[in-house]
C-alpha cells in the first residue's frame, strides 16, 4: 500500500510539474526539427549553411565592432509585407498597429530602443547596431505601388502554428510574396491552447521551402497598439516577438542553443543554462553550471524568453550571422528595391538605361548607359562601408577596375538627375 500511495504522488507531482511548465513561446526550432524528420535533407542543408556562415565570418572581421555605438546610415533596408489573416474582425489589425511593429524592428536593429542597455551594466559592451532596417515594401513583385499590406479574409478561426496552412491561399492563407525580395510576415490568430507567439524558418530553408519562408506571429503579440498584449499576452505587448522571429530568419538561435549548455553558434553570449521567462534580477545565474562569467547569462538578449520589456539588444557577433545571412541565401534583399520609389527607380531605368557588366566579374566592371548623361558612381561593401567614388562621369562604356578589392558582393549606386539605382555585383578573382 505503501508503493502505491509514494507511485501515487509521484504522479500527482509529475502532472502538477507539467501544468507548470512554462509554455513553447517560439515553435520555430520545434517546426524545424519537424521538417528533419519529415526530410533528412533539410538538416543537411542547414549543416552546409552553418559552415558557409562561419567561413564567411572568418574572412569577415567584423566592421561593426571598429564602429562601437558610432551610428551610421542603415546598410541595407529590407522590405516587409504583412499578410493579415483575420476571420473575426478584431484579427484585421490597423495599419498603425503593423507600422508600429516596423518602427520597432528598425529600433531594435538599430540599437535605437529607449531601453538599451545603460553604458554602465557589464553587456553594455556587446550592444550592437546592426546596421539592418526594415520597411513596408512600397512595390509588389509586379511592379504595382502597394502599402506592403494584404488583408484577407479566412474561415480558419485559428491556425496552429505547424502545419504552414497560413502560408497558403488554398488553405485559408495567403500566399508568399518572392522570397529573394521580401520579409513575409503573417498575422493571424494562433492556437492559444500551446501558447506560442510566433515562429520563424531559417535562411537555410530557402533552398527546401522557399514558398513557406518567412515569420508567423499572433496578432496579440504583433506591435505595441490595438490589440498587442489582449487576449491575456500582456507580457507580449512592446513588439519584441518581431524582433525575435526575424533574429531567427537571419540565422540566430537560442542563446541556451535549445539545449541545457547548448550551442548558439556564437561567442559574445554567455553559455546558458536554459531558456529565461519573466524578468530575472540581475545578475542572473552567475557562474552557472554551463561555466558562465560572474556575469551570469544574457537573459535580456532578443533570443532568450523573457516578457518584452526585459530584453533589449543583439551582440556584434550575433549581427555578424546576420550579415552573413544577408551575404549567402538572404543576398537578394541586398539590393531588392522593394524600399524605394517605384516611380523613381522605373524613370531612372526607362530613361537613362543602364547596365552594369559582367557579373561576376574577375577584374573589371563595365558601366553603359544609352545617353551620355553626368553620373555618378558610389561603390560600398555588404558593411554600406565607401570603397569608390567617382563623380561626373559622363563617358561610356566606363570601366571601373575591382582588382584591389576583396572578394565579395558590392554594391554599385548609379545617381543622376535626382534619381538612383543599385546594382550588386560579385566580385572573384
Amino acid at each position: 500500500m505503501k508503493k502505491i500511495i509514494t507511485s501515487f504522488l509521484f504522479i500527482i507531482v509529475m502532472l502538477s510539474s507539467f501544468a507548470q511548465a512554462p509554455s513553447e513561446k517560439c515553435a520555430t526550432m520545434s517546426n524545424f526539427n519537424k521538417r528533419v524528420l519529415n526530410d533528412p535533407l533539410v538538416q543537411d542543408r542547414m549543416n552546409q549553411m552553418e559552415a558557409a556562415t562561419q567561413h564567411w565570418i572568418a574572412n569577415h572581421p567584423n566592421a561593426l565592432k571598429k564602429k562601437g555605438n558610432a551610428k551610421s546610415l542603415a546598410s541595407v533596408y529590407i522590405p516587409v509585407v504583412v499578410h493579415v489573416l483575420w476571420n473575426d474582425p478584431i484579427e484585421n489589425i490597423s495599419t498603425a498597429q503593423i507600422q508600429s511593429q516596423i518602427d520597432i524592428l528598425n529600433e531594435d536593429f538599430r540599437l535605437l530602443n529607449a531601453d538599451s542597455l545603460d553604458p554602465s551594466h557589464p553587456f553594455w559592451a556587446y550592444t550592437v547596431d546592426s546596421e539592418i532596417e526594415f520597411c513596408l515594401a512600397s512595390y509588389d513583385p509586379n511592379g504595382n505601388p502597394t502599402n506592403g499590406i494584404v488583408r484577407t479574409f479566412t474561415n480558419v478561426t485559428a491556425f496552429d502554428g505547424t502545419t504552414h496552412d497560413e502560408k497558403y491561399t488554398a488553405s485559408g492563407g495567403s500566399d508568399n510574396w518572392d522570397p529573394t525580395e521580401y520579409l513575409n510576415i503573417w498575422v493571424c490568430n494562433l492556437d492559444a491552447s500551446n501558447g506560442t507567439l510566433g515562429y520563424a524558418t531559417f535562411p537555410s530553408d530557402l533552398a527546401t521551402t522557399p514558398n513557406e519562408d518567412g515569420v508567423v506571429i499572433r496578432y496579440e503579440a504583433f506591435g505595441n497598439i490595438g490589440t498587442a498584449g489582449t487576449g491575456g499576452f500582456s507580457a507580449n505587448d512592446l513588439g519584441r516577438t518581431a524582433t525575435h522571429e526575424v533574429g531567427h530568419w537571419l540565422n540566430l538561435r537560442h542563446i541556451w542553443g535549445d539545449a541545457q549548455c547548448g550551442d548558439d553558434f556564437v561567442n559574445d553570449t554567455e553559455i546558458a543554462e536554459g531558456e529565461n521567462y519573466g524578468c530575472p534580477s540581475f545578475p542572473h545565474r552567475p557562474n552557472n553550471l554551463c561555466g558562465s562569467g560572474p556575469d551570469g547569462e544574457m537573459y535580456m538578449n532578443y533570443m532568450d524568453y523573457v516578457d518584452d520589456y526585459c530584453m533589449n539588444m543583439f551582440t556584434f557577433d550575433q549581427a555578424d550571422r546576420m550579415w552573413a545571412a544577408l551575404s549567402l541565401e538572404r543576398s537578394g534583399l541586398l539590393t531588392s528595391m522593394g524600399c524605394a520609389d517605384p516611380s523613381s527607380v522605373n524613370e531612372a531605368n526607362l530613361q537613362l538605361g543602364f547596365e552594369v557588366y559582367p557579373n561576376p566579374s574577375s577584374g573589371e566592371v563595365t558601366i553603359g548607359c544609352k545617353k551620355n548623361v553626368d553620373i555618378n558612381v558610389t561603390v560600398y561593401d555588404v558593411f554600406g562601408s565607401n570603397v569608390k567614388t567617382y563623380e561626373g562621369v559622363n563617358q561610356f562604356p566606363f570601366t571601373i577596375n575591382v582588382n584591389d578589392l576583396s572578394n565579395g558582393i558590392y554594391f554599385f549606386k548609379i545617381s543622376s538627375f535626382g534619381k538612383f539605382i543599385t546594382k550588386k555585383v560579385t566580385v572573384t578573382k
